[in-house]
């Protein structure tokens, strides 16, 4: 059976001793009722895990050793996801798998038809909610990585990302399958972009292609935001790892 998971960020790692703190201490304190002598495993999100033996619970931190340290290498081929900026349930649930299946960054983008603005104070307090949420997704699936979660761009700035490949999915008449896209051999990043409801405008979409985003079909049926999201990280996962 395996044991119940906790997230330390890699700035406050310390080995052998580690410290809960905050949300995660009370989780596993008060939720969990763990006690001393208890394992428990810690991770970083940045591919660390830790199983340990909890040697002291206060009301504000959990404090434990490290008897075994493991180091998980990251996946070969980086997919870097940009979404564009969508409503807070579909957008959370599309976090939420987003980390299930191993996207390396997640960067929301402000589109012409992004209904969702938001000002600089609620952007800091959306964005603290968002990897709260990606934490929680991450240690349901135990997966040792979370996603690097970036503060919302504008869709000119999204153009120019650097990627050894740039996808977007997309209904024109001139797109080839994403296995049709793919390289013959391995590459080391991918950056995905994604429209919002409604999808692209004809001249983003036109800006898109111009700056090297190669148009892609996953099917013929009209996808949701979130949808085509994840099926594009779906099928590169399947494809490239």
């Amino acid at each position: 059976m395996s044991l119940p998971r906790f997230h330390l960020c890699a700035a406050a790692w310390a080995s052998p001793h580690l410290t809960l703190t905050h949300d995660e201490a009370q989780h596993c304190s008060r939720v969990m009722r763990k006690q001393p002598g208890d394992r428990i495993e810690i991770f970083d999100g940045a591919g660390r895990v830790a199983v340990c033996e909890i040697t002291q619970v206060s009301k504000s931190e959990v404090q434990a050793q490290i008897t075994t340290e493991t180091r998980v290498e990251p996946f070969q081929t980086a997919i870097h996801l940009f979404p564009a900026l969508i409503k807070a349930e579909p957008f959370e649930w599309l976090l939420e798998k987003a980390v299930e299946l191993g996207a390396a960054s997640i960067q929301p983008v402000i589109t012409e038809r992004t209904v969702i603005h938001l000002d600089a104070a609620q952007t800091e307090k959306k964005l603290a909610k968002w990897r709260r949420h990606m934490i929680e997704s991450a240690k349901q699936c135990h997966t040792p990585f979370v996603p690097e979660l970036k503060a919302p761009i504008a869709f000119a700035a999204s153009l120019k990302v650097q990627a050894d490949m740039k996808l977007i999915p997309a209904l024109s008449e001139h797109t080839r399958t994403l296995k049709q896209a793919l390289p013959a051999s391995k590459t080391a990043s991918v950056a995905v972009l994604i429209g919002p409801e409604g999808d692209f405008t004809n001249e983003e979409e036109a800006q898109a292609f111009s700056a090297g985003f190669v148009p892609i079909t996953l099917g013929t049926l009209v996808l949701r935001a979130e949808t085509a999201a994840i099926a594009t990280l779906a099928i590169l996962g399947h494809e490239l790892r």
